[in-house]
């Protein structure tokens, strides 16, 4: 893929976050599942590093060496023509100099959009200081102007994981950060873990740009999300724990039973044929 193409990718990207309906991203983890989402008409789709992990053989939470998160990512951009954003989790090291190279390979492998996280610990719910976290945020934004790709950085907090903040101090933290992070360059602001909506429709209205929220139970599922103000929707993990649980399952009922019945609505053998043959 040339700059230019990549950077309209970028630009299309970004838009969707503006439009007057949410941008729904499905979570994807490999090329397959990635031209399944192309597939089904999804206008972009964002990794999960949860699943790609997962996919490895490793547990979430950086545990996968840069390199090999890189190199998913470059598979699956190189076999969809729809906008790829990238969850490079942390940024895979803690100053600015660590995060303008993984912006860097994360363009190269075809990504026009990346997740950056503040958190340190999520059991302890600690994160970076906003100095430090804002100077992250920049250097990503100084590789994306050299390089000339408008890459859209979707900033996350973790100040509501761990219960060290009262509800009030987790909000007041969020919406402080979300907008300082916008202000340094940020294009979405993603508070992670924030679960009632009445708080979620209170973040859109105090966050001074488009807000990302992952859907999962009812009570938050996409239209609910929608209906709050929700500019983005992710569902980060929970396509691949979907497909994993589906997995196990099956392998279950074999070991325990001698039946085939996860057999019964599996796709065709020549349907999938037919969708990977014609993918991008």
């Amino acid at each position: 893929m040339d700059g230019k193409e990549q950077a309209k990718k970028a630009e299309a990207f970004r838009a969707l976050h503006f439009r007057d309906a949410p941008l729904v991203l499905p979570n994807i983890w490999d090329a397959g599942s990635a031209v399944m989402a192309a597939d089904a008409s999804f206008p972009a789709m964002a990794t999960t590093s949860a699943g790609v992990a997962w996919a490895l053989g490793y547990s979430d939470g950086e545990k996968l060496h840069r390199d090999q998160m890189l190199e998913a990512v470059a598979r699956i951009a190189s076999r969809v023509a729809l906008p790829v954003t990238a969850d490079m989790e942390a940024g895979y090291g803690a100053g600015p100099d660590d995060i303008a190279e993984t912006v860097a390979m994360t363009l190269e492998a075809g990504a026009i959009g990346i997740n950056l996280e503040d958190g340190i610990d999520h059991a302890a719910g600690t994160v970076l200081e906003i100095p430090a976290a804002l100077a992250r945020i920049a250097a990503a934004r100084g590789v994306a102007q050299e390089t000339g790709i408008p890459l859209v950085i979707n900033a996350r907090t973790d100040v509501y994981f761990g219960g060290q903040r009262t509800d009030g101090e987790k909000f007041s933290e969020a919406v402080a950060r979300a907008n300082a992070y916008l202000d340094a360059g940020a294009d979405c602001a993603f508070v992670i873990a924030a679960s009632a909506p009445e708080v979620i429709e209170n973040l859109v209205h105090e966050i001074h740009g488009p807000l990302n929220i992952i859907a999962g139970s009812p009570m938050l599922d996409i239209n609910v999300l929608a209906d709050l103000g929700v500019k983005r929707i992710s569902l980060a993990g929970g396509m691949a724990r979907s497909v994993l649980s589906g997995f196990r399952d099956a392998l279950a009922e074999i070991r325990d039973h001698g039946t085939t019945g996860f057999l019964e609505g599996g796709m065709a053998h020549p349907e999938l044929n037919r969708l990977y043959g014609d993918s991008d």
